[in-house]
């Protein structure tokens, strides 16, 4: 299986312990990493933690230069966000496909399924938003260019047929529309490809993507039996003292089993800390 992952330093721990709860359904698992913040030290570190705790192997593409100039915000700060669009350009010709996952992401089943399935001479394969029929989001897709029965798809979750992406879109296309979307651009990355890829998508069952957002509408037990992918899409996440869901269960499981138990301890002292302080 090709992976794809493309992180700034502060999503390293969320996103080792993505690709370990990956790793127990999977073997034989090759990790492309698009970066340009990370230093070499903590490349290293994760080239480590792959080899030793996911059998898996590391290849990192240095994605420097790329998007400097493109809308983000306080919550979005850094160009990593938009590097998934440069899978078809900067990974090997040789690759036919590579599946990209949000580092904020537990797997939780095979993905064999959507990992194998045939294209049907579609650029990608992705699901549904939550939230495409939201007024918001309704709006938002009128001025991407979209109809309002045309699909809007989470990007956290994409798997690129490489050879047909690059074949039928180029690079300096992609910029293109960046500029002259920009001040669109809600979501940034997923903006600009449910803008490019409106006719080229294949959309898949919800499982395959299942946002955990709002928390109120979830159940850990639905969760556990129906969803592969386990997306904590919006904030707080589930290593955030704040979170106020019940689904940081299964994160903190995944994270002890990889051997993160002084975040775990230090979560919990930060949790019930800030519960006490509520108290007060």
């Amino acid at each position: 299986m090709n992976l794809l992952i493309s992180i700034c330093e502060s999503f390293l721990t969320p996103a080792k312990v993505m690709m370990y709860s990956l790793t127990r359904f999977h073997e034989d698992v090759d990790v492309y990493l698009l970066y340009s913040s990370l230093s070499k030290e903590e490349i290293n570190d994760l080239e480590l933690f792959l080899i030793n705790k996911c059998n898996a192997r590391l290849h990192p593409v240095c994605a420097s230069g790329f998007f400097t100039n493109v809308p983000l915000s306080d919550r979005y700060k850094k160009p990593e966000l938009y590097y998934r669009i440069l899978a078809p350009y900067l990974l090997s010709a040789e690759l036919d496909r590579v599946l990209y996952l949000d580092a904020d992401i537990i797997i939780n089943g095979s993905l064999n399924e959507f990992y194998n399935q045939s294209f049907e001479d579609n650029y990608a394969a992705a699901v549904r938003d939550r939230f495409e029929n939201i007024d918001k989001v309704v709006l938002l897709k009128e001025k991407l260019g979209l109809k309002k029965e045309d699909a809007y798809f989470n990007s956290g979750v994409m798997l690129f047929n490489l050879a047909l992406f690059r074949k039928e879109i180029k690079l300096e296309d992609i910029m293109a529309l960046i500029e002259e979307k920009r001040e669109t651009l809600r979501y940034f990355d997923q903006d600009v490809l449910n803008s490019l890829l409106k006719n080229h998508i294949k959309l898949c069952s919800q499982e395959y993507n299942t946002q955990t957002y709002p928390f109120d509408q979830c159940s850990l037990s639905d969760i556990k039996a129906a969803a592969v992918v386990i997306h904590y899409t919006g904030l707080p996440k589930p290593w955030s003292p704040d979170y106020n869901g019940t689904l940081d269960y299964l994160y903190w499981k995944n994270a002890l089993n990889a051997g993160f138990t002084e975040d775990y301890l230090d979560y919990w002292e930060k949790k019930c800390g800030s519960q006490e302080a509520d108290k007060e």
